[in-house]
């Protein structure tokens, strides 16, 4: 179990153990939990200033990874909806998740 939680939870092992990594969107956490009960972040949007950072960083992720994440037969519908996001909604997650760091480093 160890071993599987790390390669998963970390995707510490590249993706050679876990069938995929462990990462949701903000929607996807939303459903499954009561987590989101009471925050100020909007779950539904990717960018803005109500953005839920799980989504930006959960999309970065993905594009980040796309190549080894290509590879993972489960992967392949989350992948085909990252295929869906137009070149300047990538660079505006990526700009969210550089104005989250520096904002919170």
């Amino acid at each position: 179990m160890q071993t599987n939680v790390l390669g998963m939870g970390l995707f510490a092992d590249g993706g050679r153990l876990a069938s995929k990594p462990y990462a949701a969107s903000a929607n996807y956490i939303q459903r499954m939990s009561n987590y989101c009960q009471g925050c100020a972040y909007d779950p539904k949007q990717r960018v803005g200033d109500r953005a839920c950072p799980f989504n930006f960083f959960y999309w970065h992720f993905l594009a980040r990874h796309r190549t080894v994440l290509s590879q993972q037969g489960r992967m392949a519908i989350a992948l085909k909806n990252l295929e869906k996001l137009s070149p300047l909604e990538i660079a505006a997650i990526q700009r969210e998740v550089e104005r989250w760091y520096f904002e919170n480093s």
